[in-house]
């Protein structure tokens, strides 16, 4: 028996109707964890907007095991960790910043808060630790009492890192926010405000914010192609990866689509789309640059085969930009990519998996930095 099956008790007790509608509508199930439910009971729909799918699916009746997939899914996406990589100008290679984030570690868990963030505290507090002199790193856990406590009563504990480093002496510290649930990347981003708040109040920078990889950092056309760039290899990966799914947005800005059967069908019709299949590299509208200005590239899913030092594999990555609720603050959306599976051709130990993680994601790291050096704005 799963842990969630143990604690929901499903066997006992099933939500439905209202109660599965306000379940369905938390933010911390997504609209993609709906669809696929659906798509399991034999309903496609193009739209995947929960205002369209949810409606549906509270009006059938799930079996426990549908039930308690759909939670697990949730629960699993939470807790990988999302990279989101930043770096901030110093004004000499021998800035004390070192001394800096020192006189902070015992001060973050005020300076951060939690009170606005209900439900959730700290179950290992956030302090800053070095690693040599050119590395640093702050970890911490929370614990959440789940966004079902109504319901099923669970609690949930999630981590959240901030690395940083100064390589070879160099005029640049950069960050490597790592989080899980969405409360560990606000809480990110309040760390990450304190820091370099820190550092400007200490004349260590001229900026107290961190530049990172946001939406509206590109033109849409650059845009696509730096998800498609950073989506084709990394360092280590044997040959271009396989794109098995991507989600677009229709670019509102074009009321009116070409007469063009290839992108015309999005018109009046589609908002939000996700594709999945097995390769989707070819697919006309992201192999046809003509098409690009008519929509967004959001996610996207890809299968590598890698191979580098003694390790051979296959994971899958997910590059994305944050869920777009509002067109308004669609600019300031930051990107992220997270290492979703790893299989090996042999056996490893717990630590050597670890190893063969960092590095994907390391490799994976300097694929994006290169990238958007390229196709920003």
């Amino acid at each position: 028996m799963s842990k969630i099956e143990d604690k929901v008790k499903v066997k006992q007790w099933l939500p439905h109707g209202e109660q599965l509608r306000v379940l369905l509508g938390s933010d911390h199930i997504s609209p993609g964890e709906v669809a696929s439910t659906l798509r399991s009971k034999g309903v496609f729909n193009v739209i995947t907007e929960k205002s369209a799918t949810i409606p549906i699916l509270a009006a059938s009746i799930l079996l426990p095991n549908e039930f308690v997939k759909l939670l697990e899914t949730s629960v699993s996406r939470e807790s990988k960790l999302k990279e989101q990589p930043q770096d901030i100008q110093l004004s000499s290679a021998d800035a004390a910043w070192q001394k800096c984030f020192k006189s902070l570690s015992g001060e973050l868990v005020t300076l951060v808060g939690l009170d606005d963030l209900h439900g959730v505290s700290f179950s290992r507090a956030p302090q800053v630790k070095f690693d040599g002199h050119s590395k640093a790193y702050i970890e911490y856990e929370i614990n959440r009492r789940d966004f079902s406590q109504d319901l099923l009563g669970r609690d949930l504990n999630f981590i959240g890192r901030i690395g940083v480093e100064q390589k070879n002496g160099a005029l640049r510290l950069d960050f490597l926010s790592q989080h899980s649930s969405k409360e560990t990347q606000r809480i990110n981003e309040r760390v990450l405000k304190v820091l370099s708040t820190a550092l400007k109040t200490a004349g260590l920078t001229k900026t107290d914010e961190p530049r990172k990889i946001v939406f509206g950092a590109f033109e849409n056309k650059n845009r696509i192609l730096f998800m498609l760039h950073v989506a084709s290899r990394f360092e280590g990966s044997k040959g271009n990866g396989t794109i098995v799914d991507v989600t677009i947005r229709k670019n509102e800005a074009h009321v009116e689509l070409p007469n063009d059967p290839g992108i015309k069908w999005m018109e009046g019709s589609v908002r939000n789309l996700k594709v999945d299949g097995d390769k989707l590299n070819n697919f006309a509208l992201l192999a046809n640059s003509a098409y690009h200005d008519y929509f967004f590239l959001t996610r996207v899913l890809v299968e590598y085969e890698f191979a580098f030092g003694n390790f051979e594999g296959s994971c899958n990555v997910v590059y994305a930009f944050d869920k777009i609720r509002s067109i308004e603050k669609i600019a300031a959306t930051p990107f992220h990519y997270s290492i979703d599976r790893i299989a090996m051709s042999s056996s490893l130990s717990g630590k050597a998996l670890a190893d063969v993680r960092s590095q994907i994601g390391s490799r994976i790291r300097r694929a994006v930095e290169l990238e958007f050096e390229k196709f920003k704005t």
